[in-house]
């Protein structure tokens, strides 16, 4: 099979270079990759890595890696560019932050999934949430996707969530570019009330996201966008927003009792060409604020 990985990018070498190794590592039997970057005009030396990196990888075979310096108005903007530009052999297409990784073998487990389920069209899969020292925070499960639940809750993590180009491409999905922080929320809604054929897969464990401290979903202006997609939805599912939170993290609770808990993690560090290795002593699907290693 092969996946289509959309990186947006602005002024983040750091941690672009630790997704960018994680990706170009996935080919193996039955998985070829085309890794395409979007910066946004980037200032702190990314233009040049990415020079460097095409080249040193221009005959990998199963990989390709393609990159472009375009101004944009956000990250979602970004995302939509890099999507038009998606070649038509592609067989599944995933979009993965700067901050974020995947897991080893992670495509390889994707594809053996979407093979054996033909009539799929998204797959959702679990991912792990580090500290920007990339200690382990916690573990997510995915839970099946709920229309109603989706209006106010963004159900599905983005770098965990995998799309048949196919069908993909059928229904001309993209972000609603008038959103900044939320986007995500907004294109799992309209995906979800589209009816697609889901595949949750709670035991697989392909990606890790990272809470650098610069995460858009921190940002200050979170609540003001929050609060003009609420002032649009009906009253009565404003009034049910926390009920809805409290009933998806259940959901994932009991679904993470059902599966083995992660012992380990292997992911690259800033600087590093290799990946390394991270024991979990205390595994927790609770999102808390403190990580492994403080006291």
């Amino acid at each position: 099979m092969k996946f289509y990985i959309v990186t947006p990018t602005y002024n983040s070498l750091e941690w672009l270079e630790c997704c960018v190794r994680s990706v170009s590592d996935q080919v193996g039997e039955g998985v070829e990759v085309h890794h395409h970057v979007q910066d946004g005009c980037s200032s702190d030396g990314t233009v040049e890595w990415l020079e460097k990196w095409q080249k040193e990888t221009l005959k990998k075979d199963g990989y390709i890696f393609s990159w472009e310096i375009a101004r944009d108005s956000g990250m979602y903007d970004a995302i939509n560019t890099a999507w038009e530009k998606m070649p038509l052999d592609v067989d599944i297409t995933a979009h993965l932050n700067s901050d974020e990784q995947y897991l080893p073998q992670a495509l390889q487990g994707i594809a053996q999934k979407l093979m054996s389920a033909p009539e799929v069209d998204i797959l959702v899969s679990s991912y792990i949430v580090l500290d920007a020292a990339s200690r382990y925070i916690c573990h997510r499960r995915p839970v099946y996707p709920n229309l109603w639940i989706s209006q106010t809750v963004c159900e599905m993590a983005t770098c965990a969530t995998f799309h048949r180009a196919e069908t993909f491409r059928r229904r001309e999905m993209k972000f609603d570019t008038q959103w900044r922080i939320i986007g995500d929320l907004i294109l799992y809604r309209d995906i979800i009330s589209t009816a697609p054929r889901f595949a949750v897969v709670p035991e697989l464990l392909t990606t890790t996201f990272t809470v650098t401290g610069n995460n858009l979903g921190w940002s200050e202006h979170l609540a003001e966008e929050e609060a003009r997609h609420l002032a649009s939805l009906p009253s009565y599912i404003v009034k049910l927003r926390q009920f809805a939170k409290f009933v998806g993290n259940i959901k994932r609770r009991f679904c993470d009792l059902w599966y083995k808990a992660p012992k380990s993690y292997s992911v690259y560090l800033p600087g590093c060409t290799d990946r390394t290795e991270h024991q979990i002593k205390h595994p927790t699907s609770h999102w808390g604020c403190r990580t492994e290693g403080e006291s």
